[in-house]
């Protein structure tokens, strides 16, 4: 591998670390997203709400020079994940119980 590479996949590595570190504090706000949906008899997934998240990643996105296209994608695969979870958290049950 050449000295110039190696300071710089560590820099990415370390990028991509603090990338995984925020997707789980993320996941750790939908936990408690969830928790106030069931509290207040709201749907898992709300169609307005996902996609304004994906068009202001996408707004974000551009003002970085990132392409809009690409972040929406990114944001959709992040929202999955999160209703993924979400969908989990319903089907326990408040009490945390699986509901049968």
């Amino acid at each position: 591998m050449s000295q110039r590479l190696a300071p710089l996949r560590a820099e990415i590595d370390a990028i991509d670390d603090e990338i995984v570190a925020l997707l789980g504090r993320r996941l750790s706000v939908v936990h408690r997203v969830a928790a106030v949906k069931m509290e207040e008899g709201l749907p898992a997934l709300l169609p307005d709400r996902v996609e304004a998240v994906k068009r202001r990643a996408a707004e974000a996105g551009k003002a970085c020079g990132l392409d809009p296209d690409f972040m929406a994608t990114l944001y959709q695969t992040i929202i999955d994940e999160a209703c993924r979870v979400e969908d989990g958290i319903f089907a326990a049950g408040k009490d945390g119980t699986p509901r049968s």
